[in-house]
């Protein structure tokens, strides 16, 4: 949704219902029909696959101004992951009469869904084949980035070491050497469940290195 134009946008955020998840609340469960998709005002998202041992191998940890939900809904099929609010957070429904009153306004609003559902999904592809080169510590950065969104210097992320480890796909002593390597460059502070961003532009500097 980043992609579409920023009137466009607040347009259809505005018709969007505000709901409020506390962290751990479930927001959707693989199988689920795909009703609605959300926004992000501010908290964070687990998305990943609970297994029959009941543990959630994660695969994104997402933050204030991502989407979620997107592809399923526009393409009608269930649900293929698990979404849990990883801390208290306000995310923004957005459903078929809500979207449908927005094509309404605008028919050009359809191709430009359709464009953002290809960029995203190129996005994807994009990050798989890039992070394949990455050391630790730059998939850690990526991660890290990701999570920020576009919030500047001195944003806490709340996200444990562990769920880091998951997302980045290494091991917990591993991802701990990463983070460790990424504080004494003063790009990062770690704390109790948090990490707070301390230089965004290091970060950015080390993925392309």
């Amino acid at each position: 949704m980043k992609a579409l134009p920023e009137r466009i946008r607040r347009d259809l955020l505005a018709r969007g219902q505000l709901r409020g998840f506390a962290k751990g609340q479930i927001i959707q469960q693989r199988g689920d029909v795909a009703k609605e998709f959300w926004y992000i005002e501010s908290g964070s998202v687990q998305v990943g696959r609970y297994g029959i041992d009941g543990r959630l191998t994660l695969f994104a940890l997402i933050g204030a101004g991502d989407t979620f939900g997107e592809l399923a809904f526009m393409g009608e099929f269930p649900r293929t992951v698990d979404a849990i609010a990883g801390s208290d957070s306000r995310l923004i429904r957005i459903g078929q009469s809500e979207l449908q009153s927005l094509m309404d306004s605008d028919p050009a609003v359809i191709g430009l869904l359709l464009k953002t559902m290809a960029l995203t999904v190129q996005e994807v592809f994009d990050l798989i084949e890039s992070s394949r080169s990455l050391s630790v510590p730059q998939r850690l950065a990526v991660a890290l980035l990701q999570l920020c969104g576009d919030q500047q210097d001195g944003a806490e992320i709340f996200v444990t070491q562990q769920e880091l480890a998951d997302l980045v796909g290494v091991s917990r002593i591993s991802l701990g050497k990463a983070l460790t390597k990424l504080h004494a460059a003063a790009m990062v502070e770690p704390g109790y469940g948090a990490v707070t961003i301390r230089d965004r532009t290091g970060l950015r500097d080390m993925v392309s290195a």
